[in-house]
């Protein structure tokens, strides 16, 4: 099963009462359009005369790059006042430079500080931070029994990274006792709010039969819904059932399509076997199955693969 993912920074935020309506407003619309200078514009003098959601947000936009160029230590300078305000979203973006040593020194136990601060205002993307770092002991000894708990917390709250990593805990018995029905059911959690990772990992439970009844229908269902957000371990499954006429009827050119989609998006070793399996696919089929796998390559690709079957 995959690994784990780092958890992504909080989303840019403008929302809540509006100190001045008009500036904010701007502001709102000119992100919309995508005109993130002018955003930045508008946002930045909110944010001189001290307004919290103003510092957030500009701290925010020089973390990801929106308008300005990224700089972590401008925009952890901008976090720090938003956080001395109470910024609930500023505690979490800031702890994540903390944790990364981005902008600012690493400092673990800076990390943990700021997300229990956010936690303790019901913040589940705090909460999945935390339980992060005890997974991973992160400037605190390794605890998964601590882990599992905060990433409850989290699940409970709709995060879906940690209804995906509750799953693995349950499946690996890691943190909790391991039931396989419980993986599934935290699994279909976070597929159901479109996470790649679980909807890769529900397939295999369908396609071994683990923790449900086997059933390759609701395999290949899954396993095209993470294939298709570019999951490289769920194209080349995909592909294999494909090859295999595995829930599906066999059909070659989409096995050849989906090993070539993996070959691109996987790495190393794995990347190599999904090309080998890509050639070999390839010496089994007429002349106008290869047209007809080309054709689809060139719809899923200009489609992004988003519209893939």
């Amino acid at each position: 099963m995959p690994k784990r993912v780092v958890l992504a920074f909080a989303a840019f935020l403008l929302l809540g009462a509006r100190v001045q309506a008009a500036p904010y407003d701007d502001a709102f619309a000119a992100y919309q359009k995508g005109d993130y200078s002018n955003a930045m514009r508008l946002m930045k003098p909110l944010a001189e005369q001290g307004d919290a959601k103003a510092q957030y947000n500009v701290g925010a936009m020089y973390m990801n790059s929106l308008g300005v160029q990224q700089d972590y230590r401008e925009a952890a300078k901008w976090f720090e006042m938003a956080v001395a305000k109470g910024n609930v979203f500023a505690m979490v973006d800031l702890g994540t430079l903390y944790q990364g040593g981005m902008g600012i020194s690493k400092d673990y136990k800076e990390a943990m500080r700021l997300f229990k601060l956010a936690a303790d205002q019901k913040s589940a993307t705090a909460e999945a931070n935390i339980a992060t770092m005890y997974d991973r002991g992160l400037g605190v000894s390794q605890n998964y029994s601590e882990a599992a708990k905060w990433y409850r917390l989290a699940a409970d709250h709709g995060n879906p990274e940690s209804q995906h990593n509750l799953g693995l805990m349950y499946a690996n018995g890691r943190g909790v006792k391991k039931d396989l029905r419980q993986a599934v059911a935290w699994y279909r959690k976070a597929a159901d709010q479109g996470l790649d990772s679980a909807q890769l990992n529900l397939g295999a439970m369908y396609y071994a039969g683990e923790g449900v009844p086997k059933n390759d229908g609701e395999a290949i269902k899954y396993f095209r819904m993470a294939a298709q957000q570019k999951n490289g371990h769920a194209q080349f499954n995909l592909a294999t059932m494909y090859t295999n006429g595995e829930g599906t009827e066999q059909n070659l050119p989409r096995a050849l399509m989906w090993f070539s989609a993996a070959a691109a998006t996987l790495s190393g070793e794995e990347a190599k076997t999904a090309d080998d399996n890509s050639r070999a696919v390839a010496m089994a089929m007429t002349r106008p199955q290869l047209l007809e796998a080309q054709a689809l390559a060139r719809e899923c690709r200009a489609g992004s693969y988003e519209k893939c079957e």
